[in-house]
This record gives C-alpha cells, sequence and structure tokens, in this order.
C-alpha cells in the first residue's frame, strides 16, 4: 500500500514539473508566430516551438530524414527555441538558442504573467524583437486557407505568362500548397511554404506578405550623383542612379570635366533599379544605338503564343526613354523595349559593372546588356536570375500576393529567369573592391 501511493506521488510531481501553455508572438515586422511553450521545472528547462512537424510536412518525409541525416536540419518545426530558465522576481528568465530551419541565433527573453518578450541576434548581429501573449490554444492565427485562395486567384488573372500555370511545376506547386493550406498555423509557415515550395516554379518573386506600413519621404530621399574613388575612377553608388535625363545631364557634365577615365556602376544587391534609369544611363555608355532586350506583359501574352522577333520591337513597343512611360502601370500595356538611343554625351572611358547573386530585376537586364554589347566588364558573382518586373496586390487588409507582371526577353529570345548573367571577371565578395582600386 506504502509503495503504491509513493509510486502516485512520484507521477504527480514528475506531471507537476512540466506545463505547456500557447502564446501567439509577432516579430517586428508584425508577422505572427504561434508557439507551445513547454516548461521542465525541476531541470530548469524550456523548449518552444511552432507547429508540430510543420517542417516535415513541407519537406516531405524522405527529404527530411535526408537533410536531417546530413545535419542541415535539426528540428522537424519551422521555429524551434530552446535553452535554460531561472526566475527573477515575478519573470521567468529564458536564455538559448532560436532555430530557424538550418540556421541557429542566440535568443533571450521572458515571461511575465501572461507577456512574452523575446530578442535573437542574427548572423549579422541585427536585433529582432519578438513580443507576444499567451492565448487558450493552439488554434490557427488566421484563416489561411481563404487567403491561399484569393491568392491563387488573382495568380490566374494577374501573373505575367498564363501558360506558366499550365506547367508541371505549377500543378504539384498548387497540390502541395493546397495539402498544407488547412494545416498552416501561423504567417512563419505560411511564408514557409510560398518560399521552400516556390524554388521549383517556373517563375520567381512569387510571395505572400504581410502588409507593413512604409514610411515614405517626400521626393526622393537621394538625387543621383557618382563617387570619385580615385582620381581616374568614379562610382554610381547603391541606388543612386538618375531618375531623368536632366540629372543624367548633370553628372556627364561632372565626369567630363573631372576626366574620368574609368567608370564603376555598382549593381551590387540592386532590385530597385527602373527600366527608365537603366535606359537613361545606358544611353550615356554607349557609342551607338541598339536594343537590350524586352519586357512583356500579361497583355502580350493574351494575345499571342510566342515572344516577338528582335526586328519588330521598336514597331510593336515603346522604349522606356519616351515621355509617355508611367512607372507602375506597364501592365497596361503589352510591353516596353529596352531601346538604347545615345544622346551625343557618350562616356568614353572604361566601364565596369559590378554585379552578385542578389542583382535582380532591371539591373540584371542592364548587366547582360552591357555585357553583350561589349560596352562593359562585369566583376563579381553571377546574377540573381531574376529579371521579372512585380507587382503587390492586395488579398486582405493584412496580406499582399507579389507576383511578376511583366517579364524580360533578350533580343536572342532568351529569358534570364533561374539563369542569371555570369561575370566576364569572378571574384569573392570581398575581392571586389580590392580589384577595382588597382585599376
Amino acid at each position: 500500500m506504502n509503495k503504491a501511493l509513493i509510486l502516485i506521488i512520484l507521477v504527480l510531481q514528475s506531471f507537476n514539473s512540466f506545463s505547456q501553455t500557447y502564446w501567439r508572438v509577432e516579430n517586428e515586422y508584425g508577422d505572427e508566430i504561434l508557439l507551445t511553450i513547454d516548461l521542465n521545472k525541476e531541470k530548469k528547462t524550456f523548449e518552444a516551438y511552432s507547429r508540430k512537424d510543420a517542417l516535415k510536412d513541407l519537406a516531405g518525409v524522405f527529404t527530411y530524414a535526408l537533410a536531417k541525416a546530413a545535419g542541415k536540419l535539426k528540428y522537424p518545426e519551422i521555429v524551434f527555441i530552446e535553452g535554460k530558465t531561472r526566475e527573477k522576481n515575478d519573470s521567468l528568465l529564458l536564455n538559448g538558442n532560436f532555430n530557424y530551419f538550418d540556421k541557429q541565433f542566440l535568443f533571450t527573453g521572458s515571461i511575465s504573467g501572461s507577456h512574452f518578450d523575446g530578442l535573437y541576434k542574427d548572423n549579422r548581429f541585427r536585433q529582432h524583437q519578438l513580443t507576444g501573449e499567451k492565448v487558450f490554444d493552439n488554434k490557427s492565427v488566421r484563416d489561411y486557407t481563404s487567403i491561399i485562395n484569393t491568392a491563387f486567384s488573382l495568380t490566374e488573372k494577374h501573373i505575367v505568362n498564363p501558360a506558366w500555370l499550365k506547367s508541371d511545376e505549377w500543378l504539384d506547386f498548387k497540390k502541395k500548397v493546397n495539402e498544407l493550406k488547412v494545416k498552416t498555423a501561423d504567417d512563419y509557415e505560411l511564408a514557409a511554404i510560398f518560399f521552400w515550395l516556390g524554388k521549383k516554379l517556373p517563375f520567381t518573386s512569387y510571395e505572400i506578405n504581410r502588409i507593413r506600413p512604409e514610411n515614405k519621404p517626400n521626393g526622393r530621399k537621394n538625387s543621383a550623383a557618382v563617387r570619385e574613388i580615385k582620381s581616374n575612377i568614379a562610382i554610381f553608388d547603391g541606388n543612386n542612379f538618375p531618375a531623368n535625363q536632366k540629372e543624367m545631364d548633370s553628372i556627364a557634365l561632372i565626369i567630363s570635366k573631372k576626366d574620368y577615365s574609368k567608370l564603376v556602376i555598382d549593381l551590387r544587391g540592386n532590385s530597385r533599379l527602373s527600366p527608365l534609369s537603366v535606359n537613361i544611363l545606358t544611353n550615356y555608355l554607349s557609342e551607338k544605338a541598339f536594343n537590350g532586350g524586352v519586357y512583356l506583359t500579361r497583355k502580350w501574352f493574351d494575345s499571342n503564343n510566342t515572344i516577338p522577333k528582335a526586328q519588330d520591337y521598336q514597331k510593336l513597343f515603346k522604349g522606356f526613354s519616351e515621355a509617355s512611360y508611367q512607372p507602375g502601370v506597364l501592365f497596361k500595356e503589352q510591353g516596353r523595349s529596352l531601346y538604347i538611343a545615345p544622346t551625343g554625351k557618350t562616356f568614353k572611358g572604361k566601364v565596369y559593372v559590378l554585379a552578385d547573386s542578389k542583382t535582380s530585376k532591371a539591373a540584371e537586364a542592364m548587366t547582360y546588356a552591357l555585357k553583350q554589347e561589349k560596352i562593359a566588364i562585369i566583376v563579381g558573382q553571377k546574377t540573381a536570375g531574376m529579371t521579372v518586373l512585380t507587382e503587390s496586390l492586395r488579398i486582405n487588409n493584412e496580406f499582399d500576393l507579389l507576383l511578376p507582371n511583366s517579364d524580360f526577353y533578350t533580343i536572342e529570345g532568351k529569358n534570364l529567369n533561374k539563369v542569371g548573367v555570369e561575370p566576364d571577371i569572378s571574384l569573392p565578395a570581398d575581392e571586389v573592391m580590392t580589384y577595382i582600386m588597382k585599376l
């Protein structure tokens, strides 16, 4: 009798040493995670994780097993936080590791009553805040089935090339997403589904994102300018490219007065360069007229089964540098050509373009055109292979769908999506500027 009583007491003590609670946690961008937090009071440890086996469901049992065996994945959950606990006043302090897919970051946090605070640092030492409140159950944060259904409907109506939606890759993607949508528990899982499964799609730049408030400045933050890095070398920095011909003329005058013999166009990490800026700047760099390619929209593909021939570009499409071009409404036309027409103030020196794996969209089209026409030497790494231009369509009051609304084709009829542009001189990122400074 005494032995049975002791056994019951031990079981009760073991049960009471564990506690499980559910938390709705938000990052600094407004994305939400549904976390289950397990506390082991006896060992003073904790585990916090998003939906059980979500990553295994997403990758598939076989692929997940291979990735885990290879040491690429540790947990079958998309987010898994673990570590030690200690009490301080009326708070429980958490200290451990934040695991996200195959990445691991240092994590600190606290639980006070029904409030959760957390902080982790990424590989660039940037801090990411997490705040949340306790909830009663692990019910999905929102209706993801409705969100995904609306996203698919918008895709079918607006994506630049409807032929993509007949591909095996799209049909497999849609089938898998439809299987997962009823299980999806939080915003992190939704983003992971589209990112992970979207890698196999025949197109790029396809995402569901939380709508974030934008702090739009009055006018442009930075005007176009060149910076001298040596007495004979000038460089266009970051996103400070000419937005109109007047700005380009001012820069051309400076370059002429300074008598620079080398001009560096830095397109590393550039995904925001407009086709208009590409046209204006390339007009200044080229001594001859040529067509650098064409951007086609849904209006073209709804009426045509093939892409146009290069000799018809000027007849069929206007150029980006024409006064009629309005940014953001290209989808209303069948397309525009990247027609280069020298202005008479052509740069006579040597041109170098710096590119990397994040050089995309119009910047990538520019890289290709300058390389193909032997106007510039491309230095760095292969570009992203994402030449499509995109638009964001409203799903509901909380989410947008990012999808391609125009697609770039070279004059040879090539599509650079998932292909990219190889550099003339391949160098690691940390050696690119050293090479330029030695010119």
